[in-house]
C-alpha cells in the first residue's frame, strides 16, 4: 500500500465511528500509525469543571499516561487530573503549545475545536516532527474535529442541547453491557467499581404542570422554563452522567457508578435547586422524579417502565417529590401481581 493510500485509509476508519468514544480512540490510533509518539493522550473538558480539571477520555499507549498525570478522583470513575499550565494556555487559547520536558522529549498541546469551542485537548509526547508531519497532524485533528460535530449535531435536542431521545436506547445499551463500568485503562484499580452498592440509577424528570405553562404565558415562556431547566441539569449533574430531553417536559437523568442513598440525595438536590429557582415571568416550578436501578442487562423499555411507575405515584401524591420503583415497592406503596401468566403493577 502507498503512502497516500494507507492515509486515506487512515482517514476513512475515522470517518466510519458514529461514537465519540471509538472515535477518539481512532484518532489516537490513526496518529500513532502514520507518525511516532512517545504518549498520545487525549484529554475532555467536563461540563462544569471551570477549567480546574480534566478527564482522560482515551491514551496511547493505554498505561504510559500514568507516568505524567496524577489522577484526581472527584467521586466518578473517569480519569481526572488538574489542568496544567500548557493544558490552560491551550484551552484558554485555542492554540498548539510546545514545551521541552526535563527527559528531553517535546510535549505539544493541540486544542481539539468543535462548534467554535474548545471541547478538548490532544497532549502529546515525543521528538520533533518534520513540518509535513506536524501539518498531517492539524489536518487529522480538523477531520476529527469536523465530524465530531456532525455526529453531536445529530445527538443533541436542539432546544436545549441535551442528548435526544433517539440517542437513548443506543446510550443506555452500551451502559449496561457487562464490562462497562471498566474504566478505559484496568492499570487504575478504583475500588468503588467492585463495590456491590454502586450501579446507574436512571431517573425520569417530569416538570410538574407544564401544560398550565404554556397555556397560561404562551409557548415562548415554556420554551425559556424548557432552557433554564436543561440549563441547571447541566450545572447540577457530573459530565460522565448522561442527560436526555426525552420528550416534551419530560427528561431522563442516568447517573452513573453510584450508591442508592447518594442517587436519591442528588436526585432530590436537583428538585430542590428547581424549587428554589425564579423562572422569568412564570415564576416558581417544581418537577417529579422517578427513579430506578439500571442494573446490567437491563432493557430499556423495563427501566422506562418502572420509573415511569415512580414517577406516576410522586405525581399523584402531591408532586415535586422524588420517588424510587423499588423503594415503593418494598414500602407496599405499589404492588406487583400476576394476573394471567402477565405481571401488571399497581
Amino acid at each position: 500500500m502507498t503512502k497516500n493510500a494507507h492515509l486515506l485509509e487512515s482517514i476513512i476508519n475515522i470517518t466510519e465511528e458514529r461514537d465519540k468514544k471509538i472515535l477518539t480512540r481512532s484518532l489516537l490510533e490513526v496518529l500513532s500509525e502514520l507518525i511516532h509518539f512517545d504518549l498520545l493522550t487525549f484529554l475532555n473538558k467536563p461540563r462544569r469543571s471551570c477549567g480546574e480539571y480534566l478527564e482522560i477520555t482515551a491514551s496511547h499507549p493505554r498505561n504510559a499516561f500514568r507516568n505524567i498525570y496524577e489522577p484526581l478522583l472527584h467521586g466518578t470513575t473517569e480519569r481526572q487530573v488538574k489542568t496544567d499550565k500548557s493544558m490552560a494556555q491551550c484551552l484558554n487559547k485555542a492554540t498548539i503549545v510546545k514545551a521541552a520536558t526535563q527527559n528531553g522529549l517535546i510535549r505539544k498541546t493541540y486544542p481539539i475545536i468543535v462548534n467554535n469551542d474548545v471541547m478538548a485537548i490532544l497532549d502529546t509526547y515525543g521528538h520533533e516532527h518534520t513540518e509535513y508531519e506536524e501539518k498531517l497532524i492539524t489536518s487529522i485533528i480538523r477531520i476529527y474535529s469536523n465530524f465530531v460535530a456532525v455526529v453531536i449535531d445529530n445527538e443533541l435536542d436542539t432546544l436545549t442541547g441535551l442528548l435526544n431521545r433517539k440517542t437513548f436506547d443506543s446510550q443506555l445499551s452500551k451502559l449496561l453491557l457487562p464490562d462497562a463500568t471498566k474504566p478505559f485503562d484496568d492499570s487504575y484499580n478504583d475500588c468503588r467499581i467492585k463495590n456491590r452498592d454502586i450501579h446507574h440509577w436512571l431517573g425520569v424528570l417530569d416538570i410538574d404542570h407544564f401544560k398550565s405553562i404554556n397555556d397560561k404565558f404562551g409557548h415562548i415562556y415554556g420554551d425559556e422554563v424548557l432552557l433554564l431547566f436543561a440549563e441547571q441539569m447541566k450545572k447540577s449533574f457530573r459530565s460522565n452522567d448522561l442527560l436526555f430531553r426525552y420528550g416534551g417536559e419530560e427528561f431522563v437523568v442516568v447517573l452513573t457508578n453510584t450508591t442508592e442513598s447518594d442517587a436519591m440525595m442528588v436526585f432530590d438536590q436537583f428538585r430542590q435547586q428547581i424549587e428554589s429557582m425564579r423562572f422569568p415571568q412564570v415564576g416558581k416550578v417544581t418537577v417529579s422524579i422517578g427513579v430506578v436501578k439500571a442494573e446490567k442487562q437491563s432493557h430499556t423499555a423495563t427501566l422506562l417502565e418502572y420509573a415511569d411507575k415512580a414517577l406516576y405515584y410522586a405525581k399523584e401524591n402531591g408532586r415535586n417529590q422524588v420517588c424510587s420503583y423499588f423503594e415503593l415497592i418494598r414500602s407496599g406503596l405499589l404492588e406487583i401481581r400476576k394476573i394471567e401468566s402477565a405481571i401488571e403493577l399497581f
